[in-house]
């Protein structure tokens, strides 16, 4: 019996190496990128909340 899929064992374990390794690359890069986005956005967030915060609470009391 001779199957059609044949494995080469000397360049498959090499190739997914390979592919381990660029996905793990990928990962860090887009976490170097995702990260102080994260980061800005929160700030901007928190100045937001705290003038929100201040409007509503002088906004009434003027009243």
């Amino acid at each position: 019996m001779n199957t059609s899929t044949q494995f080469n064992t000397s360049t498959g374990g090499g190739l997914g190496f390979w592919k381990i390794l660029a996905i793990i690359a990928v990962i860090l890069i887009a976490c170097a990128v995702i990260v102080p986005i994260l980061k800005g956005l929160f700030w901007v967030a928190l100045i937001g909340l705290a003038l929100y915060g201040g409007f509503m609470l002088f906004g009434k009391s003027g009243q």
